[in-house]
């Protein structure tokens, strides 16, 4: 019978390959809430421009909009990456 043997990986690629799949989350939410909240911010610019009757102003889409959605967006995928990243490195520690 053949046994397998898993390679040791060092603390610190661990470490760094932990890292680098949080960011990478942390990155992709964001610039999907970034997106999305554009997107909301155009379509409630465009609403309430008609409805008030008045000139409409774009900036109003980004700043108000947008990246507090992608903010909001950005930290709460941080927050659950990390968590579950620690999760699923005690679970692979534990066996």
């Amino acid at each position: 019978m053949a046994t397998t043997q898993h390679a040791k990986r060092s603390k610190a690629s661990i470490i760094l390959g932990s890292a680098a799949r949080v960011l990478f989350t942390t990155l992709l939410f964001t610039a999907g809430g970034m997106g999305a909240g554009l997107f909301l911010g155009i379509i409630g610019t465009i609403v309430y421009g008609m409805i008030k009757g008045s000139q409409i102003d774009m900036t109003n889409a980004y700043k108000h909009v947008a990246i507090p959605v992608a903010l909001t967006i950005g930290a709460t995928a941080f927050v659950a990456a990390l968590v579950l990243e620690v999760r699923a490195q005690r679970e692979r520690t534990s066996r």
